[in-house]
């Protein structure tokens, strides 16, 4: 007997249905087995929840056992609700009723099996700029500076994000007023996995203004003598 089997008596409409009521065969018992992972790992500490009742939780290796009663063919409706720190489905598993065969009678049958996903609620996002040559430059994040570029011109970063989530930076280049284009915006679209995201930008120096040529200042050459204009006649 596992810690986490449970045997859920499930009222289906179409059993209500069923003709007969004293010498009818009582319905069949469907095992069934659900297993619950996050990032390909067993996930303990999941609820289980059938028809708004809530029969337990997965093990530690996130499987939950369980048996219901219905017509085959039919499906029941499975809740998974994940533990803090996960995200639950959106919605429930359709599971369909059916009868299975276990080949090895020494082993006990797993019945119907299922899996449901649990994904993190955060993802780490590692984040590499690379701005070869550049060393030094700030790294602005929501506009403020987490970082600088060593030696190489590379920096690196961090992220506690949700899966799917928009990364923007920016390459602060006001401190190399020369630098083209000046303070590029950086975006990174995070996946819903731990992952690591590689940015590059490359720079152009433009050319320095040239400075304006000094003007000659005048030559002062003295006082001017006018010659005298002759009388009658002209110079």
């Amino acid at each position: 007997m596992f810690s986490s089997y449970a045997r859920a008596l499930v009222a289906l409409s179409l059993l209500g249905a069923a003709p007969g009521c004293g010498n009818t065969a009582p319905p069949p018992l469907y095992p069934i087995t659900l297993r619950v992972m996050s990032d390909s790992r067993p996930l303990p500490g999941a609820a289980v929840v059938i028809a708004g009742r809530e029969l337990g939780a997965t093990d530690a290796q996130g499987r939950f056992r369980m048996e219901t009663v219905g017509v085959e063919g039919t499906s029941v409706e499975v809740v998974v609700r994940c533990p803090a720190g996960f995200r639950s489905p959106a919605q429930p598993l359709a599971v369909v009723l059916r009868s299975t065969v276990q080949l090895d009678q020494t082993q006990r049958g797993q019945g119907i099996e299922t899996t449901a996903q649990c994904p993190p609620t955060h993802r780490i996002a590692a984040v590499v700029v690379r701005v070869p040559g550049r060393p030094n430059l700030p790294i602005l994040y929501e506009n403020r500076e987490i970082t600088r570029t060593d030696l190489q011109g590379i920096a690196h970063m961090i992220f506690r994000v949700g899966g799917g989530d928009t990364l923007r930076l920016r390459v602060d280049t006001r401190e190399q007023p020369l630098l083209r284009p000046a303070n590029p915006e950086l975006v990174v679209h995070t996946t819903d996995a731990d992952n690591v995201y590689v940015s590059t930008q490359g720079f152009e120096e433009a050319a320095a203004p040239r400075a304006p040529r000094p003007r000659a200042a005048p030559v002062n050459r003295g006082p001017q003598r006018i010659p005298a204009r002759r009388p009658g006649g002209f110079f």
